[in-house]
């Protein structure tokens, strides 16, 4: 296949022998030099404790070579500048030697070692050629279809660890079930990506109580747990459970009890068999959702509301709904905590994006664990504690401001959408499109109705698929393509148009191709390190073949721009990184101490402070 080719193509060229003999051949001369300067230094103020008779510490000078070419003599010689900086060698009891001679034989040692470092060879360097890590993977696909919330993190191979970092090359093999993982995770985001109708799905509102959920109806009917409120108090027509319980759960269902409109307090935190959520909502459509809840606190006495002993926190996640809803054991990853205040009710509001079949999970996170069931035989009027509760949630949408949405602009410009209309296209596929339809049990909302099949249309397939490559290729392989990159992906889409696929189909086909390739998944900085697919129809005819973003200097820009970017954001470039590494300005020192600054500052630069920290400290080990 295509994908599979362009892997095998994939071959790595060291530097030119001539330059590296060249360099290490005057890199020798002068250490050599150099090194008869400093003879007179060891003699003077080493020797006495490290020469062949004495070895203190294990370290012979008088026969040490300044071989730094030799790994461990390299090593060995690191450690040396390193005490000698530090002030540990000469030791502090020894007479020190003068200033100028100690500064001179530091500067001379730094200076060769440095002068080793840049002469090894390509395939030694510090930063080997790697793939994206599954968190840089996922928010590269974010940021490059504005998609801030879709979660392809999990599909993917947990990546190796290396040195404490997954972002060591060591670490990031690649083998069949990356690629097949990698191929999923593409046409999911396909999927989200393209629109499917001329018109965006209509946004709906949907008030839902905590109380609609099963088990926090079982804490209050039955198991003390929880308890409904009007006006900040105990609801008259469903007090909490005494020594007596409420029967027959589903008489109140029907009756309506836990629709009135109440608050819901609740005692009892999250656990293994307590995981509370809105469930009659799920997404059906991935996007953007605007999300109300109002939350309060209270010190629960027997019965009595009072004030609370503080403010206290909700934590609000966004739960991935499996086996239909059933159960509660489901995956699910924190949206924020929010502020619950004594005794008055403070509004939340924010927009979250959501995947489809994810709901709004709920918990008292501030409160210790209790278990009224057990503790107080099911009396909530036995108890005494805090509670939070919740006035209920709103859930509006999907909201879009544009549409098609910018995904799908990205893949296909301004090009129409049109209804596919078999009997006018009897040799044409259409394309293939899911059965929208609402499968959580328990969930209220629905899909809308389907207007027909509608598919991107183009009267001139081969012309737009050229213009929205070259503008799709640069932006998802984040350096310069070569037109012969881009021809042999335009040839791509010719091939799947004469076997029949519709346009959208082969263009579908190119981009999943695109975002599986080398060039979308690996870190491509130098531009004499590897061939790109296009190489392999060349390569019968030279060593070398057209390479994605062979431009000199600007593609070097384009690799320091991609360092910043993952490291700091763990992402992609942004625009604006992109236009100055294109410009050339990127590496004037004010223009890229600002930019340092302004990456900082912005809220992506959150995921280096979780990330980075997580793994240099082993801070993931804790929780």
């Amino acid at each position: 296949s295509f994908i599979s080719q362009s892997f095998i193509s994939q071959s790595f060229i060291s530097q030119s022998f001539i330059s590296q003999s060249f360099m290490i051949w005057c890199f020798l001369i002068l250490c050599q030099s150099a090194a008869a300067q400093q003879t007179a230094f060891f003699k003077s103020q080493c020797y006495d404790c490290h020469d062949s008779n004495e070895k203190q510490g294990g370290l012979d000078l008088s026969a040490l070579k300044l071989d730094l070419s030799q790994a461990e003599n390299f090593t060995r010689w690191v450690r040396i500048y390193d005490r000698v900086t530090a002030g540990e060698m000469p030791p502090k009891d020894v007479e020190r030697p003068p200033a100028s001679e100690l500064n001179m034989f530091t500067k001379w040692l730094e200076t060769s070692l440095i002068a080793a470092d840049l002469a090894k060879p390509g395939v030694e360097r510090r930063a080997g050629l790697r793939r994206l890590t599954r968190v840089e993977y996922e928010n590269t696909m974010r940021d490059l279809f504005d998609m801030p919330g879709i979660a392809l993190h999990d599909g993917l191979p947990a990546d190796a660890t290396a040195h404490g970092f997954d972002t060591n090359s060591d670490a990031l093999n690649i083998s069949h079930v990356n690629l097949a993982k990698y191929l999923e995770a593409a046409d999911q985001v396909l999927d989200f990506a393209i629109a499917t109708q001329p018109n965006p799905p209509i946004p709906h509102t949907q008030r839902i109580p905590l109380s609609s959920h099963y088990y926090v109806q079982i804490l209050l009917a039955s198991n003390g747990g929880a308890v409904l409120f009007k006006d900040k108090q105990p609801d008259p027509e469903f007090p909490a459970t005494s020594t007596y319980q409420h029967l027959d759960q589903g008489a109140h269902q029907r009756f309506g009890l836990f629709d009135a409109g109440s608050s819901v307090g609740v005692f009892r935190t999250e656990d293994e068999s307590f995981r509370p959520s809105f469930q009659r909502f799920a997404a059906i459509y991935p996007g953007r959702y605007r999300i109300r809840t109002a939350l309060w606190s209270y010190q629960w006495d027997q019965g009595k509301v009072l004030p609370s002993r503080g403010v206290e926190a909700v934590r609000l996640s966004a739960v991935q709904l499996t086996n239909r809803g059933l159960g509660q054991d489901h995956p699910s990853y924190v949206i924020g905590y929010f502020n619950a205040p004594s005794l008055q009710s403070q509004s939340h509001e924010f927009v979250q994006w959501l995947n489809p079949h994810e709901t709004i999970g709920y918990n008292v996170a501030s409160l210790a664990p209790v278990h009224i069931y057990h503790q107080y035989k099911r009396n909530a009027m036995s108890f005494t504690g805090p509670g939070i509760a919740c006035d209920g949630l709103e859930i509006e949408g999907p909201l879009h401001d544009v549409w098609p949405p910018r995904a799908h602009q990205l893949l296909f410009g301004d090009l129409p959408l049109s209804e596919f209309k078999s009997d006018e296209h009897p040799s044409v596929r259409p394309p293939k499109r899911p059965h929208v339809q609402q499968t959580m049990i328990g969930a209220q909302n629905r899909p809308d109705p389907s207007s027909g099949l509608w598919t991107v249309s183009s009267e001139k397939p081969l012309e737009d698929a050229d213009r929205l490559l070259a503008a799709f290729l640069p932006k998802a392989f984040r350096r310069p393509v070569d037109e012969a990159v881009r021809k042999q992906y335009v040839s791509q889409v010719e091939r799947r148009l004469e076997a029949g696929d519709c346009f959208e189909t082969a263009m579908r086909w190119v981009y999943r191709a695109a975002l599986c390739s080398p060039d979308f998944l690996y870190h491509v900085e130098d531009r004499h390190a590897r061939q790109t697919v296009s190489d392999k129809d060349s390569q019968t005819k030279s060593d070398t073949g057209p390479r994605s973003g062979e431009r000199g200097d600007e593609n070097e820009d384009h690799a320091l721009a991609c360092r910043m970017s993952y490291f700091l954001w763990n992402s992609m470039p942004d625009h604006r990184l992109i236009e100055l590494a294109r410009s050339g300005n990127l590496r004037t020192p004010a223009v890229l101490h600002g930019e340092i600054e302004r990456m900082l500052k912005d809220e992506k630069s959150q995921r280096f402070v979780k990330d980075f920290p997580g793994q240099w400290l082993s801070l993931r080990k804790i929780a």
